[in-house]
């Protein structure tokens, strides 16, 4: 496995690195960390001086100077996460163009996933929210109201369609790295919450989708939004894994609203697996 982690060298992001460690440590995975830096920070007023100022050879070396400050500075806080394991690299440009370009090499993303507050209606607008609608591979976002440090059991929420099968197949081949897994199904429509038929197929279908696995069911009732991290809590779950669809047409997933709510609001992390429909 490899294991990309982008980090802004925030108190978030140093919650997502500790689950990428363990994941990492677990799996004998590579861990690759990156940091994307838009432009020089240092000293960028100077840049609003008239143009002639920046003909004074003098500033120009000063400004030169700060640049190659900022790089090394940024470099040893990289080299500084990198040495718990890993390697680091330090990219320049747009953070969702050029962590896009860094997935390619990798089997998961795990970042900090940031907001105003938890009910942040932007953001699924935010770098987090654009990688989780556009990366080919598993993102796990990380808020800061995260507490736990490790993966060891990943809560896998199902409606038995295609995503889900496909989410089942990213955390079933986690299983052999000593993580659990628990399927639940979340009854969310009142017609069917009281319905003993629908309550039996629904049981049978989460132990066919398990197959031979000797791993925990769940069914519930309720708001998934709120049922799934409360369930996490009951479990012991340190992850919530979901699948969510890409049309072969579209740009980006498909994410409802529910699904929405749940990156936004959810304290614990969320693993969103992408699973491209066919365009038929």
């Amino acid at each position: 496995m490899r294991i990309l982690h982008p980090t802004d060298f925030s108190r978030t992001a140093e919650k997502a690195r500790a689950l990428a460690l363990g994941l990492a440590a677990r799996a004998s995975a590579d861990l690759h960390i990156v940091h994307v830096q838009q432009r020089f920070e240092a000293d960028a007023h100077r840049f609003l001086r008239p143009s002639l100022d920046t003909l004074n050879p003098e500033l120009v070396r000063r400004v030169d100077e700060e640049r190659a400050a900022e790089v090394r500075r940024i470099q040893e806080r990289l080299q500084h996460l990198a040495a718990d394991g890993g390697t680091w690299e330090l990219r320049w440009g747009t953070p969702v163009t050029e962590l896009l370009d860094a997935s390619e090499k990798a089997d998961l993303i795990v970042m900090g996933a940031h907001g105003a507050n938890r009910l942040d209606a932007f953001f699924l607008g935010g770098t987090a929210g654009r990688l989780v609608r556009r990366a080919k591979v598993p993102v796990l976002t990380v808020r800061d109201e995260a507490t736990t440090t490790d993966v060891r059991r990943v809560l896998l929420a199902t409606d038995f369609g295609d995503a889900s099968r496909r989410a089942w197949e990213v955390v079933d081949g986690w299983r052999p790295y000593g993580v659990d897994v628990v399927l639940a199904h979340v009854v969310d429509d009142p017609r069917f919450a009281k319905d003993p038929d629908y309550e039996r197929r629904a049981r049978e279908a989460l132990d066919a989708m398990r197959h031979d696995a000797d791993i925990r069911t769940e069914l519930r009732t309720g708001n998934p939004i709120e049922v799934l991290p409360e369930l996490a809590g009951e479990v012991g779950a340190d992850v919530i894994a979901v699948g969510v669809r890409r049309h072969a047409g579209a740009v980006g997933l498909l994410l409802g609203s529910r699904a929405d709510a749940l990156l936004r609001a959810s304290p614990v992390p969320i693993l969103s697996v992408p699973y491209r429909e066919s365009s038929d």
